[in-house]
């Protein structure tokens, strides 16, 4: 006969320490707006650096947490999306977003894309491929840097601007000669995008491609998640470009709208 296990409630007596503080420096680095240090996380914590180096080292060793160690900063791992996908969030923003994200593909005859911000990078959430020959493709899971994607600069000019400013690295990595590598260009674009309400990438990720994207915004007007389509360079249009800024913006706010709705409140960021 299998012995019921107890009632735990609030008594410490079943709380397993270790686990109980390795969570709680988890929890610090998913609150913080960007990625953070681990002197900041031990003055958070209230704990010894030691204990903190050695819980981030557990966490990342679990991909919970993600360490640069070029910048020697921590940031939440994929291994959290990978763990949301399985108790549902992440599901259910997928679930939201389909319908508009299959309508875009029906109408444009393109690939479109739904990406989050996770660790530093743009994560794709979901991708619906066109079904023509020649097409763009994305993979469920993979990661692209923020500063050469469309959904990654629409997740940046639409953050706030304390962790935008953490978001942005020092150094910006060239992905094809139309990379911009500038901080203050990219800072001024990232104004325009803010103004326009989305965000164009020709070629600056990969070359032959071009993608466009919109934010999909909270009740604050932060970014939520993106929403983008994206084609071969050849089928680049210009009165195609204005259709589909027009009808990503619109679904981006549609489903803003739906999101931040009483019926959507246990949908929370993603990254």
């Amino acid at each position: 006969m299998t012995e019921a296990l107890p009632e735990v409630g609030s008594d410490e007596r079943y709380l397993v320490q270790p686990v109980l503080k390795a969570l709680q420096v988890l929890r610090l680095v998913c609150r913080a707006e960007g990625p953070v240090t681990l002197n900041r996380l031990v003055q958070e914590a209230a704990l010894p650096k030691t204990t903190v180096f050695r819980y981030l080292r557990t966490l990342a060793a679990m991909d919970l947490v993600q360490h640069d160690s070029t910048n020697d900063h921590y940031a939440p791992g994929l291994g959290l999306w990978r763990l949301a996908q399985t108790a549902g969030p992440s599901e259910r923003l997928k679930h939201v977003c389909r319908p508009h994200m299959k309508r875009l593909r029906a109408r444009f005859g393109e690939t479109v894309n739904l990406g989050v911000l996770s660790g530093g990078e743009v994560l794709y959430l979901d991708v619906l491929e066109s079904e023509r020959s020649l097409r763009m493709q994305s993979t469920i899971g993979a990661t692209d840097p923020l500063h050469s994607t469309a959904l990654g600069k629409v997740l940046l000019a639409f953050s706030p601007p304390r962790q935008r400013a953490l978001l942005i690295p020092p150094r910006l990595e060239r992905r094809t000669p139309a990379t911009i590598t500038d901080r203050a260009a990219l800072e001024e674009q990232l104004s325009i995008i803010r103004t326009t309400g989305h965000a164009i990438e020709i070629g600056e990720n990969e070359e032959g491609s071009y993608c466009i994207a919109a934010p999909i915004p909270d009740a604050s007007g932060n970014a939520i998640a993106a929403i983008s389509l994206s084609a071969p360079i050849s089928r680049y249009d210009e009165t195609a470009r204005q259709a589909i800024c027009a009808a990503l913006m619109s679904a981006g706010a549609e489903l803003g709208a739906l999101i931040a709705g009483p019926a959507a409140e246990p949908l929370a960021r993603a990254g």
